[in-house]
């Protein structure tokens, strides 16, 4: 049985030089199609959309800071950073008073709350507490 299995493959071997055969064995096996009409765009580009008027999108790198906990005047912080409205990175870290956080500068840590000086202005993070003589509601 097996030698009739081996004579009948290599007859077919033998027979099928045929280049129709072989092309379309080497399509079915190596998947080998033609892919037409497939635009491949950067994720990250600047878009200029080109109508009546020439509309340009520029991606802003921003930048959100939450407050996770405070603990020996450290505070552990979970900065977010997007490009346009895609988050591009995630982490989390300790900060101490004097520490930079991009623009930002770490002022204060208190109990409840971190203060960060940045170049015009003030942002304060604080951490969600309960509201005292509220009763939760269940």
């Amino acid at each position: 049985m097996k030698k009739l299995i081996l004579i009948i493959g290599l007859l077919t071997a033998v027979f099928a030089q045929d280049d129709k055969y072989l092309m379309y064995v080497n399509k079915l096996v190596n998947y080998n199609f033609e892919l037409k009409e497939i635009d491949s765009k950067a994720p990250f580009e600047i878009r200029v959309i080109k109508n009546k008027k020439t509309i340009e999108r520029i991606l802003v790198k921003r930048i959100k800071i939450d407050l996770l906990s405070i603990f020996d005047n450290q505070a552990r912080v979970k900065v977010k950073v997007y490009l346009g409205e895609q988050l591009i990175k995630t982490y989390k870290k300790w900060v101490k008073p004097g520490d930079k956080l991009y623009n930002c500068k770490v002022a204060k840590i208190t109990l409840t709350k971190l203060v960060l000086k940045c170049k015009n202005r003030t942002l304060v993070k604080t951490i969600n507490t309960k509201i005292p003589n509220i009763k939760e509601i269940r």
